[in-house]
């Protein structure tokens, strides 16, 4: 746990995806809140069809992020994370991208989540 759930509008190409959650990754560990880098999981999905408002191309862009965390967590703790997920967001996809709506969503899990590793 966690796990960050990254989805992109249609126009939004990134050079490495790959390079992106790892940067993700390392600033969610930095935080101190997770015991192994390899508690966080991440991914990215691109929406086959998007729409921003009520014109195609228009140039505009949206990144949503989900990250979900186990419960138990200040509200301190809680912005931590998901402004080191904005900041990483904006810093590289803002290199390339101009007009780009970000969003993060965290919830928090129910004490009955099962994990299993085999």
């Amino acid at each position: 746990m966690p796990h960050l759930t990254l989805e992109l509008s249609k126009n939004l190409k990134i050079a490495d995806e790959a390079d992106l959650l790892l940067k993700l990754n390392t600033a969610l560990f930095e935080s101190g809140q997770f015991a192994q880098s390899k508690d966080i999981k991440s991914r990215v999905y691109h929406a086959t069809d998007s729409l921003i408002g009520l014109a195609f191309d228009d140039g505009e862009h949206f990144v949503v992020a989900h990250l979900a965390i186990m419960a138990g967590r200040s509200d301190e703790i809680k912005a931590d994370l998901v402004g080191r997920v904005m900041s990483v967001l904006q810093s590289e996809i803002g290199k390339t991208y101009q007009n780009v709506q970000y969003a993060i969503n965290l919830t928090e899990l129910s004490n009955v989540y099962q994990k299993a590793i085999v």
